[in-house]
């Protein structure tokens, strides 16, 4: 019952995005707010160097749910004026996980947390006919990423060993993104974005297919990888690469 709660959570706060699932309709005259949510059966991989110790860890979300007592949420808002326009969008996952107990065993506190802010511009709008417009957008802004690991592992041997660590950072982004309309209702969309500076690169990429069934409604289908890499001076974190990937599902609400 409580696995079924937890994501019947997970569905109904949206997690995906986050992402940004790469809507990209045609812009109005007037002022617009664009909601977005989306669900993303996820994968994901970290490896990395920590304190001097070699890690390399894959899950996914069905795994993560079931092991662990998860939290996750997300989801997107986008404000825009004739060709301008800004979304931000965020992302926040924790775990925990406890096997034993304080005399033998372990306990996990994983929290990762992820926002996303960009100023964009449409580039260009292409009439293709029977109310078809093309439009390709490009943009500027920022993106944040807090990762924290607490570990505790009960030995009657070796004792308690404790283990923290916490890694943040901003990193400069561009990218664009792109909507091409088979139909009046129907489309294909896709978004990029590259950066790094906090990270040594950090780079999220999207594709899928749009249905609007009205002006302020839209349904979609698609594909999400997102992927960072951190090197860190500090002695107790060295090196993290993560990537998350997998289908999404979105939904958009515009008014």
């Amino acid at each position: 019952m409580r696995k079924g709660m937890k994501m019947l959570l997970v569905v109904g706060v949206v997690i995906a995005s986050l992402y940004g699932v790469a809507f990209a309709e045609q812009a109005g005259k007037d002022w617009y707010i664009a909601l977005r949510g989306g669900f993303q059966p996820y994968s994901m991989e970290m490896s990395g160097r920590v304190a001097n110790r070699e890690f390399d860890a894959k899950a996914d979300l069905s795994d993560i749910l079931d092991k662990t007592d998860t939290t996750l949420f997300g989801g997107e808002v986008e404000f825009g004026k004739g060709r301008w326009f800004t979304f931000l969008n965020g992302s926040y996952q924790n775990s925990k996980a406890e096997n034993g107990d304080t005399t033998q065993g372990s306990k996990l506190d994983f929290t990762e947390q992820s926002l996303n802010w960009m100023v964009g511009y449409r580039a260009l709008m292409r009439a293709l006919g029977e109310g078809r417009t093309m439009s390709v957008d490009v943009m500027a802004g920022v993106y944040y990423v807090n990762v924290k690991n607490e570990m505790n592992i009960y030995s009657p041997i070796l004792g308690n060993i404790s283990h923290n660590e916490r890694v943040e950072w901003f990193d400069p982004m561009v990218g664009a993104r792109l909507y091409y309309p088979f139909t009046k209702k129907f489309g294909a969309g896709a978004l990029a974005q590259i950066g790094g500076g906090g990270s040594r690169l950090h780079y999220v990429a999207s594709a899928n297919l749009v249905y609007s069934f009205t002006h302020w409604f839209a349904l979609s289908a698609g594909y999400k990888y997102w992927y960072w890499r951190h090197v860190d001076t500090d002695e107790r974190v060295s090196e993290l690469e993560q990537k998350v990937y997998g289908p999404v599902i979105g939904v958009q609400f515009k008014f």
